[in-house]
């Protein structure tokens, strides 16, 4: 957003204390706050490697003899982040503006920058983050909610994340003020009044419901896509997150390096106070925690483009065809080939009909056919089928 310098107000009405419009505080603090935020930093560099396992299911014990076979029945993975929200602020003051304006103080001008643009930033960039988690996943729902049917709605998206084995205790629901409004309007809610002491206290907050934290956000902290060129503001297309649902051990909210320094006046400033703030930060969603996160969008996002794939020439009529990224917990691989174009999935295409994909296991094709492969989400889905959320394309070289 584009910055326009305004003259400095100095009226002397004004009082030292800001009459700024009601701050913003953290609405996703117990995300940057979480137990993953301190474990997951990175050692070196900007990335992050972050470690999973995964083992096989134990069998029956056979009493009678030893067969002296022993196999690895383990896995390990790496997810490997990168960090990139690395921000900066700087500020001159003049000390004539101190002396002349009530206002201005260095307390008062950080203050200000806190309130209304680092902190809504980084709850900003949070939202949109895990929306896109949850958008790459395929946990995405678009049903436009309303007081008759949030609380059936709310059932659905608890007993999705629950069967996912993500603990009740631990997800937290932020949602927009409107869409808070239907929850209070919803029939069936319980409502207290106290009237004890003879004042008829009427208590209508939702702070909990089945167990699960509720906070609202403002709307405008809401989006699915923000342009952090110059502060925060919705990009161009973004949809509106309606309530997002998680689980803070499946994030991780690094904030690697936060700072602020000040330099006296000096012949080098012009004889101005130099303010200078660095932080950098970011929000990861693990792997193998996906099914942790869970958004109301006002549309379902569109599929994205995003998978690496190469191919080499196999024996003949195959080739050999690798996917540089891990598939997280909760998805599967399948994969099509077509002659003269790319196969393009539409976003939540039920793929269930493609062929199971193993990376770096040959398929057979002929050579310059393009290979398709999708990822789609199979947790908890019924009925067998997969629901497609992002793909890529390669053009197969074959074996003669």
């Amino acid at each position: 957003m584009a910055f326009t310098q305004a003259n400095l107000n100095y009226a002397t009405e004004y009082s030292k204390a800001m009459a700024n419009a009601y701050p913003y505080w953290s609405y996703f603090s117990d995300l940057y706050g979480s137990p993953n935020s301190a474990t997951y930093k990175p050692i070196s560099g900007k990335s992050i490697a972050v470690q999973s396992m995964t083992v096989s299911g134990a069998t029956a014990v056979n009493r009678d003899q030893i067969t002296g076979t022993f196999n690895r029945n383990f896995n390990t993975e790496e997810q490997v982040l990168t960090m990139n929200m690395d921000r900066e602020w700087s500020t001159l003051v003049d000390p004539m503006d101190i002396q002349q304006g009530p206002i201005v103080t260095i307390a008062n001008i950080t203050k200000t920058f806190n309130q209304f643009q680092k902190v809504p930033e980084m709850d900003a960039y949070a939202a949109s983050t895990l929306a896109a988690a949850a958008g790459s996943f395929g946990s995405v729902d678009d049903t436009a909610l309303t007081a008759d049917n949030i609380l059936e709605t709310w059932d659905s998206y608890l007993a999705y994340m629950v069967n996912q084995r993500v603990p009740r205790d631990r997800i937290r629901c932020k949602m927009t003020p409107d869409t808070y409004k239907l929850l209070k309007e919803a029939a069936g809610i319980t409502r207290f009044v106290q009237a004890d002491t003879g004042i008829r206290d009427i208590d209508r907050n939702a702070g909990k419901l089945d167990g699960v934290a509720i906070m609202e956000v403002p709307a405008d902290m809401m989006m699915s896509a923000y342009d952090f060129t110059t502060g925060w503001e919705a990009a161009s297309g973004a949809q509106q997150i309606n309530l997002l649902m998680f689980d803070p051990l499946a994030i991780a909210a690094p904030v690697v390096y936060d700072t602020s320094m000040m330099t006296a006046p000096s012949a080098q400033s012009k004889g101005k106070w130099l303010y200078y703030e660095r932080y950098y930060y970011d929000v990861f969603a693990l792997n193998q925690r996906l099914p942790g996160i869970f958004a109301n969008i006002a549309a379902n996002p569109t599929i994205t483009n995003n998978l690496t794939l190469t191919s080499v020439a196999g024996s003949s009529g195959q080739s050999i065809i690798t996917l540089a990224q891990p598939v997280p917990y909760g998805m599967t691989a399948y994969y099509t080939t077509n002659s003269g174009s790319a196969t393009t999935p539409t976003y939540g295409q039920d793929i269930s009909s493609w062929a199971p994909f193993v990376s770096g296991s040959p398929i057979t094709v002929t050579g310059g056919q393009y290979v398709t492969v999708a990822l789609a989400n199979t947790s908890n889905v019924p009925g067998g089928k997969a629901f497609a959320t992002q793909y890529g394309t390669v053009v197969a070289v074959s074996g003669s």
